[in-house]
């Protein structure tokens, strides 16, 4: 064998190892940077459409209750749809913290009388997500290790607790709701809604919680 056939193997064998090492490269750097797939992360996904969804059927509530004149409630509806406007936020930060992107698929909401509408809301919505959906989500973020969810999951799974009292409450008084709007309070860290500013926050414990006035 020539020297120059020698050579030519040689250039042709560091090519391959090249092309080796570069595709090793691309792998390890998508591996690094595609998405950790897991349980929490799709729970993470159905929790962001499902506040999507939420924050929607929310206003569309609110508008209904102004229409019909129930103007504290309406005003209560709003606070809502902001408080699951920022469980969205806080979702959509932990699902591209783990290297996906936020979805949701929302749906038109179905309206009915206001007094149908905090029923379904209470009964339906926020007790399901407060006694199954949120503790579920919690435990399989907590065995996987995933603070950020667990903790956003927490924060959520609290504040619909808090919308469960506040629309039962509003049902329960709804032939004596005055007509004059009322503001409502939403801590800017987790949601948590109420009639007054409370310190430390029941939801995140901040002793100094920052809320937004909602009317």
């Amino acid at each position: 064998m020539s020297i120059i056939d020698l050579k030519g193997k040689f250039v042709q064998g560091m090519a391959i190892a090249g092309c080796l090492a570069l595709v090793a490269f691309i792998a390890l750097a998508w591996f690094k940077v595609a998405p950790r797939s897991s349980e929490t992360l799709r729970n993470l996904h159905s929790a962001y459409n499902g506040e999507a969804n939420a924050h929607a059927r929310y206003l569309a509530y609110a508008d209904q209750a102004q229409h019909e004149e129930y103007y504290e409630v309406a005003s209560l509806f709003r606070s809502a749809a902001y408080a699951e406007h920022i469980h969205l936020e806080q979702l959509g930060a932990v699902i591209r913290k783990m290297g996906a992107e936020p979805e949701s698929r929302v749906e038109a909401p179905a309206v009915k009388t206001t007094a149908e509408n905090l029923k379904a809301s209470a009964d339906q919505g926020e007790a399901y997500e407060r006694d199954v959906l949120y503790p579920s989500f919690i435990a399989q973020a907590e065995a996987e290790g995933n603070h950020d969810a667990a903790l956003v999951f927490k924060y959520a799974q609290t504040a619909e607790a808090q919308h469960y009292r506040l629309f039962k409450a509003a049902a329960a008084n709804l032939r004596h709701t005055g007509v004059e709007a009322r503001s409502y309070y939403v801590c800017k860290t987790c949601g948590f809604t109420a009639e007054q500013p409370v310190e430390p926050c029941p939801g995140c414990r901040d002793p100094d919680a920052a809320y937004t006035k909602i009317y």
